[in-house]
């Protein structure tokens, strides 16, 4: 009895130990996001600072990379809801992204589409660009390892890969994972000619 008691005492600890973080209840107005961001061969921190999540988006940010590097992003509250674009080359200073455009998050319909296994979602990697067919898959969902105020957590996260005419993942030159949640649709890892990853989040 002393033994079964022990091995459940066991098991319940093992459940917390790697239970996973709801980001609904963490990022809010002043939560900091931190990613670590890999490209042209340097390697440097990308610092988002929410400063409104409703009705649109807004945040500030800022690069490691120079002193100046530093700006503040406001989407409207149509891409929001609608977005297919992504903006993910930054530039100093304050930029209003137009209906099309969605950054360091995913529109409602973007999202929609997306965690509709084989339906997917017509989306622009980056502006100017064409329109891939990006989708998820069941069997590659996966388990993300960050910070949380000090404390290592995990988060759940979709993968969406371009898709071919048989609809099928089509290699790993460009991918992007999310956090499944339509309230809070972030993006957490992404690989787009560049290679980004949320690495610490900071509430406090």
């Amino acid at each position: 009895m002393k033994k079964i008691f022990i091995f459940q005492v066991l098991l319940i600890i093992s459940t917390l130990s790697i239970a996973q973080v709801r980001l609904e209840s963490l990022v809010k107005t002043g939560t900091k996001l931190t990613y670590g961001i890999e490209a042209n061969g340097l390697k440097y921190d990308l610092i988002v600072t929410i400063r409104t999540l409703a009705p649109a988006l807004v945040f500030d940010w800022q690069m490691t990379d120079a002193v100046t590097n530093n700006g503040t992003i406001t989407h409207t509250a149509t891409a929001m809801i609608s977005a297919n674009t992504m903006f993910n080359y930054f530039t100093p200073g304050a930029k209003t992204l137009d209906d099309n455009g969605i950054s360091m998050w995913l529109s409602k319909n973007t999202y929609t589409g997306l965690m509709k296994e084989g339906k997917g979602a017509m989306m622009k990697m980056n502006t100017k660009e064409a329109l891939k067919k990006m989708g998820t898959y069941t069997e590659e969902n996966s388990e993300l390892k960050i910070i949380v105020n000090g404390e290592k957590e995990t988060v759940e996260e979709e993968i969406a890969k371009e898709l071919n005419d048989e609809g099928e993942p089509s290699g790993e030159d460009t991918f992007f994972t999310f956090y499944p949640s339509a309230k809070m649709p972030i993006i957490l890892r992404m690989k787009n000619g560049f290679y980004l990853c949320l690495k610490e989040i900071k509430t406090k």
